[in-house]
C-alpha cells in the first residue's frame, strides 16, 4: 500500500519530536500508511529587526527539501515563533514555499481547543516571561481565559534549554500543572496546555488526564491530531489523549 508523506519542521537540535510522534502513531495510528519526515531549522540571530521575515527565510531551505520529497503536507513544530507571526497571510507564504498545506503548532493548537470547546485552562511552559506573553496573548486572543500561565524559565539560555527542556516527562509537568492551578485557585478549569515542541508532553498529557479527569492538550499532540485531521487521516482513538477522539474540525 502506497504512504503519504508528511514533512515536519522543528528547530534544530530538538529529537523529542519524533519520539513523541512515534508514542502517538502507537495509540491512534493514522487511517493509511504515513512517513513522517524531519527537517531542522535555525532560528534568527537575536536582535534581527523583522524576526517574522527573518523566520520564513530560515524555513524556505527545508521546505524546498520538503517540496521536493513530495509532501501532502508540513507541519511547523515550533510553538512560540509560529504564534508571535501567526496570519493567514504568513501561513500562505510558507505553504507557497512547502507546495503543499502547511499546519502550524499555534494553528493546530487553535483547532483542538475549539474542538474540545475549552475556554478557561492554565498554561505550564518551559519558557521564561518573553515566550509565556506570546502564548498567552495568542491565546486569550482565540478567546481562551488563561486562568494562569507560568514557566520553568528554561530559554534562559541554550545550555539550560538543552539539559532541562526534554527532561519535563509525565510526573515532572503533571506535577507543575497542578500546582499552577493550586496557585491560581480557579476551580472552574477546564485543563491545561503545554506548549512547545521541544517539551516530553504526551506522557504528562496522558497522567494528567488520568489523575484530575480534565483535559490536556499540547504542542505535539495538536500537531499530530490537526496534520492527520486536516488530511482525512485521522483514525479517532478512544484510548490515549481524550484529543485524539476527538473528530477533526477547523
Amino acid at each position: 500500500m502506497s504512504h503519504r508523506r508528511i514533512g515536519v519542521l522543528v528547530p534544530a537540535g530538538n529529537t523529542l519530536h519524533a519520539r513523541e510522534f512515534v508514542a502517538l502513531e502507537a495509540m491512534a495510528p493514522p487511517a493509511s500508511p504515513v512517513e513522517f519526515v524531519f527537517r531542522d531549522f535555525s532560528y534568527p540571530a537575536a536582535g534581527v529587526g523583522d524576526f517574522c521575515s527573518a523566520l520564513a527565510r530560515q524555513f524556505a531551505p527545508p521546505l524546498a527539501e520538503l517540496r521536493a520529497a513530495g509532501v501532502s503536507a508540513v507541519l511547523i513544530g515550533c510553538t512560540a515563533a509560529s504564534m508571535r507571526c501567526a496570519s493567514p497571510a504568513y501561513d500562505a507564504a510558507l505553504a507557497e514555499l512547502a507546495g503543499a498545506p502547511v499546519i502550524t503548532a499555534a494553528g493546530a493548537t487553535r483547532w483542538a481547543l475549539h474542538a474540545l470547546g475549552l475556554q478557561r485552562i492554565v498554561v505550564a511552559t518551559p519558557y521564561g516571561a518573553a515566550s509565556n506573553t506570546i502564548v498567552g496573548d495568542y491565546l486569550e486572543s482565540l478567546g481562551v481565559t488563561v486562568a494562569a500561565i507560568e514557566g520553568f524559565g528554561y530559554d534562559a539560555s541554550p545550555e539550560i534549554w538543552a539539559r532541562e527542556v526534554p527532561q519535563v516527562d509525565g510526573p515532572r509537568g503533571v506535577e507543575f500543572a497542578l500546582q499552577i492551578e493550586s496557585r491560581a485557585a480557579a476551580p472552574a478549569v477546564q485543563g491545561v496546555y503545554f506548549p512547545c515542541t521541544g517539551m516530553a508532553s504526551v506522557e504528562a498529557i496522558g497522567a494528567y488526564e488520568t489523575r484530575t479527569g480534565r483535559v490536556a492538550i499540547g504542542s505535539v499532540l495538536a500537531g499530530y491530531w490537526a496534520t492527520l485531521g486536516l488530511l482525512g487521516l485521522l483514525a479517532p482513538a478512544p484510548a490515549g489523549p481524550k484529543l485524539l477522539a476527538a473528530p477533526f474540525r477547523r
